[in-house]
């Protein structure tokens, strides 16, 4: 399964996302949209991450 991750609506990588907000913070993250997703794969996984905008997590 990719995982595609969207700030504030642009695609960025998962590097860039690591120095903005820390590795710990973003394996949380992407484990709860993991449980999100297999829960109910049409609900739109997103975290509010203050300052640095809108995290959106996809997966295909």
């Amino acid at each position: 399964m990719r995982t595609k991750f969207y700030l504030d609506g642009k695609k960025t990588t998962k590097k860039a996302l690591v120095e903005e907000i820390g590795k710990e913070r973003l394996n949380r993250m992407v484990g709860e949209a993991k449980e999100g997703f297999f829960a109910d794969p049409l609900e739109q996984q997103s975290f509010y991450l203050g300052s640095a905008g809108m995290l959106t997590i996809e997966f295909a």
